[in-house]
């Protein structure tokens, strides 16, 4: 089931880059080569990714364990976000560090879940829809186990398709927003390269794990921006996550800072254009920073290969 997949993660995460260049149309004409540009590398390195061969079925006896982490970090982040009002980025920062250190062996699911409970409380939804959507994710990661491996963003990619899912297939609707975050670009693109590089160096470089890694990183994001008084301090927070999950992809994926750097540029302009599309849904952030560190990886594969053409 491989091909199923993969297909979810492609299609969910041009559905928000593909609309978010079309709509650049409207009022940002000149970016539209630029968003067009970063769409055609994400599409490459797809194609690269695409899986070879139909796998064969494999034991599904692991799904059930699967599933129940994946609901039960969307159970803890959608209360801790809610209920007791700690917010998103907070509450998804502190089950994914709960999950490090007491189910490590599960940590990526329950990160994972956690992405489907930061999902904003103005969403029209009930607690049926948080559980449903939680189950569609727990699916969707036992699907996709053997694709787009070490691509940082994967897991919210994951809790992204949920929420799209059970938005079209229910009376969940998702906000229609109209944000601008335009005037303060450089210091969304400063803070998504930033953090994208300091989240890749605690998991890579110290060794300390992608899920730690993010949930540190995001977790400081959250409560020191607005402690200190920063200005945007709530959209800079979701910057900051955002681009941690860049910086979790592998060393393998990911060989170095400056390919952390190019896809943390990558996902700071993304965040800006995209910031009036699927408000409110858990995992959108990480979609940004997956097709990010997709596109990146895609458009240094043709840039070099346009090279050796050349020579």
């Amino acid at each position: 089931m491989r091909w199923l997949g993969f297909s979810i993660l492609v299609l969910m995460t041009l559905l928000l880059f593909v609309q978010t260049a079309v709509s650049s149309l409207e009022s940002e004409n000149f970016m539209v080569p630029f968003l067009s540009i970063i769409v055609v590398g994400f599409v490459w390195e797809a194609f690269r990714q695409f899986p070879a061969r139909q796998s064969v079925a494999k034991d599904v006896k692991g799904y059930p364990i699967v599933l129940i982490a994946v609901v039960v970090g969307t159970l803890l982040a959608y209360f801790a976000n809610i209920y007791l009002g700690l917010g998103a980025i907070i509450a998804a920062s502190l089950v994914g560090l709960v999950g490090a250190a007491v189910v490590k062996e599960y940590a990526v699911e329950v990160y994972c879940g956690a992405f489907v409970g930061m999902v904003s409380p103005d969403v029209l939804h009930d607690f049926g829809h948080i559980v449903i959507a939680g189950a569609i994710a727990g699916t969707v990661f036992f699907l996709t186990r053997d694709v787009f491996k070490g691509y940082g963003g994967k897991l919210g990619t994951i809790a992204f398709s949920s929420w799209i899912l059970v938005s079209t297939s229910s009376r969940c609707r998702l906000l229609d927003v109209l944000v601008e975050f335009r005037h303060f670009g450089i210091s969304i693109m400063l803070f998504s390269i930033g953090a994208a590089v300091l989240t890749y160096s605690l998991s890579i470089r110290l060794k300390n794990g992608p899920v730690f890694a993010s949930s540190l990183v995001s977790l400081l994001g959250g409560l020191l921006l607005p402690a200190f008084g920063a200005e945007n301090a709530a959209v800079m927070a979701a910057v900051v996550m955002a681009a941690s999950f860049v910086g979790m992809s592998s060393g393998e994926k990911l060989k170095s800072e400056a390919s952390v750097l190019f896809s943390g540029l990558i996902m700071g302009i993304m965040f800006i254009y995209s910031a009036n599309h699927f408000g409110g849904a858990g995992g959108k952030l990480g979609t940004l920073a997956f097709g990010s560190v997709v596109s990146s990886r895609g458009l240094v594969s043709l840039g070099k290969m346009m090279i050796r053409k050349r020579d």
